[in-house]
């Protein structure tokens, strides 16, 4: 069989299982609260698969292969923060799950005394839920050209198909078959790394490339935090990382969960990085986004390339489930029905969470039909919620006297340099950190001359 046969092959049988899935899933989500939150119900594997499948698709291998082509070793830095930020998020477990919180909504209409910080960070986790599907279904489009199928007709069909799955099966029912696309990927990553160890040898990289590239800190400090910091400080108010924490049966199992995922993912960094030198060591002509693909179709065995190419497109797949999940528990739990219509029963609910959808979908689309750079897409959505929204969420948690406008400044200030830099108004050096530092300094400066009357809540 040919690679593109044995990819569609999985791929069907992948199709099946999310079926079989989604069928059970149907008698967890009587309510529109259970299809977002699946509250109590997730175990410590499936949290911690989903929380893996959540990384390691589009960035984490793609990316990482990528970078691996390009600057070496040092290229795992992405894949090692997916992996740390997860310690981040094992750390605030406890702070979620005790306040039943699905959302940083939550927080923030209980802290502060302003919807418009609410809305703040409800426009700005749309825009990285968007910014994250892109990224995903531009991961997709790179495997499908490798594959020789039409990208734009592929990319819309995983779109739809994400589309109607998560609108279905749920929170629960995407996190279990991220669950288990993990575990296939992981197989797939190992089986490629033994068999490129085995039959090309550590040799081949020695031979072909400099000592410089075996150096795993051989970066440029501003590119590494450029690289790391980003995806780091997103579990702090990533909106996955509310929804999974709440659905954990207990504390023990979301701080398992999240440890879990953190070690596997740091280890596992280092072999997308790896299989990209090895593209380059055979292929030094090709583009850095060609090394991998063209190492997998000629180098390795088909079936090991064929496993990989359709355990990433599976997890491109649960990551446009999660972004989706994650747009509906914003738009319609904390927005719709949490600010304005609080009385909207669950058929109107689900009718605005397919609605809304539909509309993040298509310009997910748009945006990976567009642009090439998967991390850089993914980092985009990530600093911009970052930066408008860490400050008000850890000022708020450590320093009573933070104000309801200081944290109204600190996401202004944070948000406006993260789009100034973005679109080249100014160039700010370091701008992962400088973004937050400036989002910090408006958050002292602001709170102490704009207290809340009614005193912090």
């Amino acid at each position: 069989m040919t690679t593109t046969a044995i990819v569609l092959l999985i791929l069907a049988c992948y199709g099946a299982a999310m079926y079989l899935v989604s069928r059970k899933a149907r008698q967890r989500t009587a309510s529109f609260q259970d299809t977002i939150a699946a509250p109590r119900q997730t175990t410590l594997l499936i949290l911690a698969g989903s929380a893996v499948g959540n990384q390691i698709g589009s960035g984490f291998v793609i990316g990482g292969a990528e970078y691996g082509a390009q600057m070496g070793l040092a290229g795992a830095w992405y894949g090692i923060g997916c992996g740390l930020t997860y310690f981040l998020v094992a750390a605030m477990s406890g702070f979620i799950y005790r306040r039943g919180m699905i959302s940083l909504s939550d927080y923030f209409a209980q802290r502060y005394h302003s919807r418009t910080i609410q809305m703040i960070y409800s426009v700005s986790s749309i825009l990285c839920s968007v910014a994250l599907l892109a990224g995903q279904l531009l991961a997709g489009r790179s495997i499908f050209v490798t594959l020789g199928l039409p990208a734009a007709w592929s990319v819309a069909a995983i779109a739809v198909i994400a589309l109607i799955y998560s609108n279905t099966a749920g929170l629960w029912g995407s996190m279990t078959v991220s669950s288990l696309q993990s575990a296939v990927i992981l197989f797939g990553m190992l089986s490629a790394f033994a068999v490129a160890m085995v039959s090309l040898g550590p040799g081949t990289l020695t031979a072909t490339l400099p000592p410089e590239q075996f150096d795993l800190t051989a970066l440029d400090g501003e590119l590494l935090v450029s690289m790391t910091a980003p995806i780091v400080l997103m579990g702090a108010v990533s909106q996955f990382s509310f929804q999974s924490v709440a659905s954990a049966r207990s504390l023990r199992t979301a701080q398992g969960g999240y440890l879990l995922a953190g070690l596997i993912l740091i280890p596992t960094a280092l072999i997308p990085p790896l299989l990209g030198m090895f593209g380059r060591s055979l292929f030094p002509d090709l583009p850095a986004d060609q090394a991998f693909p063209s190492l997998l179709l000629t180098r390795l065995p088909t079936a090991v390339a064929a496993v990989i190419l359709a355990a990433v497109l599976c997890a491109v797949l649960c990551s446009c489930n999660i972004a989706y999940l994650s747009t509906a528990s914003i738009a319609i739990y904390s927005v719709y029905q949490g600010m304005f219509h609080p009385e909207a029963d669950d058929r109107t609910c689900r009718r605005m969470m397919f609605v809304t959808n539909l509309a993040v979908g298509a310009a997910g689309i748009c945006i990976a039909l567009t642009m090439d750079d998967i991390i850089q897409v993914l980092s985009a959505g990530y600093s911009l919620i970052i930066d408008g929204c860490l400050v008000p969420f850890l000022g708020g948690v450590l320093w009573e006297k933070g104000s309801t406008r200081g944290a109204l400044a600190a996401s202004a200030v944070g948000m406006a340099a993260c789009l100034a830099d973005f679109f080249g108004l100014i160039a700010l050096p370091w701008a992962s950190l400088t973004c937050v530092a400036l989002s910090i300094l408006a958050f002292l400066v602001v709170s102490p001359l704009t207290p809340d009357r009614q005193g912090a809540r």
